[in-house]
């Protein structure tokens, strides 16, 4: 059950939901404190890890050091460039078949619980720059 969220959380919530992309915590940050000036990175960093507890947003681990966060909490998938480090929602569903994802799951021990396909390549933005 989600709970009434605070003024904080809901700018925080409210940036997320904006973002023309998928944003890291400092991007929420600077974006938040336009309207809520008094509110610390760490406060912040708190209310994402709420959020994604209570299933307001998604968490995307983009790298071992960063990650992301995702206003579109179905599940989807993402291509990331290679050369920019943009990520974006794939507008189709990439079908792979529950049995071949069940089998790759138990090669390893684990029991599948949900999956997200990501493609790596490079966007039509660094593809022009390239050529």
């Amino acid at each position: 059950m989600k709970e009434t969220l605070n003024l904080n959380a809901q700018a925080v919530l409210e940036a997320v939901h904006t973002a023309p992309s998928h944003p890291t915590a400092l991007q929420i940050y600077e974006t938040v404190k336009h309207t809520r000036p008094h509110i610390g990175l760490a406060t912040v960093y708190r209310i994402l890890h709420l959020l994604v507890g209570q299933q307001y947003i998604k968490e995307l681990r983009y790298s071992d050091e960063s990650c992301r966060y995702d206003a579109k909490t179905a599940r989807h998938d993402h291509a990331v460039c290679m050369a920019c480090g943009g990520l974006f929602d794939l507008p189709v569903a990439v079908d792979l078949p529950h049995e071949a994802l069940e089998h790759a799951a138990q090669t390893v021990g684990m029991q599948l619980a949900s999956h997200e396909v990501r493609l790596y390549g490079y966007c039509p933005s660094c593809q022009q720059q390239n050529h």
